[in-house]
């Protein structure tokens, strides 16, 4: 395995988990900046106290992802990051950031940085910002929190958030957003403006009424629980999502009833089962509900969030 550097690895731990449909944690407001537009959250200890992660872990799907990364960092993924959290900022192009909390070997880390040739180390207040060939940055807040950006200036703003120079977002609407959501749940997020987030947004037909987005999974008595909730600007916009997605499900189901990719869409349309469409005035809700069992199943054999698109 090459040894890119403490950036390149610890996003090796975002996509990993970023494989997988949940993920959870306590977000770190105190360093999360006031001006932060979106967040997601992912709280790896409730995640891998569910029969969800019990059933993955078992069939291996876990092991086959983390090996060379275990053995290298010589880290067990699972238990030793226990959350992961990522906002935009919004500044004059969208930053993204991702805080990583858990339970680093630093000193492990910093020796398989000075590894790469292109790598610098400068200061920032009383932190050490680190960089590699300059399309990527990091931070340690402390020994168990670690955060990264593409952005230096985005990283500046957090380290800066965490110094106590700037105001953090306790106080502002977006975490105010963040009282819906369940303590059970494990992977968490809202977006309440979808204005500027991209082409995807505005050339999607479900999303393209939409003004915000919040969702949320948690596990309940073995069957995991799903919601996805879009906000549109009037009532009759809401219902026109509701239609379209009424109409991508019965299409799913179609192509499923007539083969489609053999047992690939048979197992997408026994999911689509779980999944009900609801409106309540400018807000539709998709609630998917199916036994943790079921989807372990359908992740273990390769499918993934990607095979549901496919």
């Amino acid at each position: 395995m090459k040894k890119e550097g403490l950036l390149a690895v610890l996003l090796l731990v975002i996509a990993l988990f970023a494989a997988v449909p949940a993920f959870a944690g306590t977000i770190p407001a105190s360093v999360v900046p006031e001006n932060a537009r979106w967040v997601a959250h992912l709280d790896m200890e409730k995640f891998a106290s569910t029969s969800l992660y019990g059933y993955l872990d078992k069939s291996g799907t876990f092991e086959i992802k983390s090996r060379d990364i275990s053995r290298w960092l010589k880290m067990d993924l699972p238990k030793d990051v226990t959350g992961v959290t990522v906002f935009g900022l919004d500044e004059a192009k969208e930053q993204a950031v991702v805080v990583v909390a858990g339970k680093f070997d630093k000193e492990r880390l910093m020796t398989l940085l000075d590894l790469a040739e292109d790598h610098k180390e400068e200061p920032y207040g009383a932190y050490t910002v680190y960089s590699t060939d300059e399309d990527g940055f990091g931070a340690f807040l402390n020994d168990n929190l670690v955060v990264l950006s593409e952005q230096r200036s985005a990283l500046e703003r957090v380290l800066d958030t965490a110094a106590g120079k700037v105001k953090d977002f306790a106080k502002s609407a977006l975490s105010a957003s963040l009282k819906e959501i369940p303590s059970g749940a494990f992977l968490s997020g809202v977006v309440p403006n979808l204005t500027g987030l991209g082409p995807q947004v505005s050339e999607s037909r479900l999303l393209e009424k939409a003004s915000g987005i919040f969702f949320m999974a948690q596990e309940t008595k073995d069957n995991l629980f799903v919601r996805v909730q879009l906000t549109a600007d009037t009532a009759e916009n809401a219902k026109n999502m509701a239609d379209i997605a009424q109409g991508l499900i019965a299409m799913g189901r179609l192509s499923g009833g007539q083969g489609g990719q053999g047992g690939h869409m048979a197992n997408v349309v026994g999911l689509l089962e779980g999944l009900q469409v609801k409106q309540e005035g400018k807000v539709l809700k998709l609630e998917f509900e199916r036994p943790s069992k079921e989807i372990a199943d359908f992740l273990s054999q390769g499918h993934g969030v990607k095979g549901l698109l496919d």
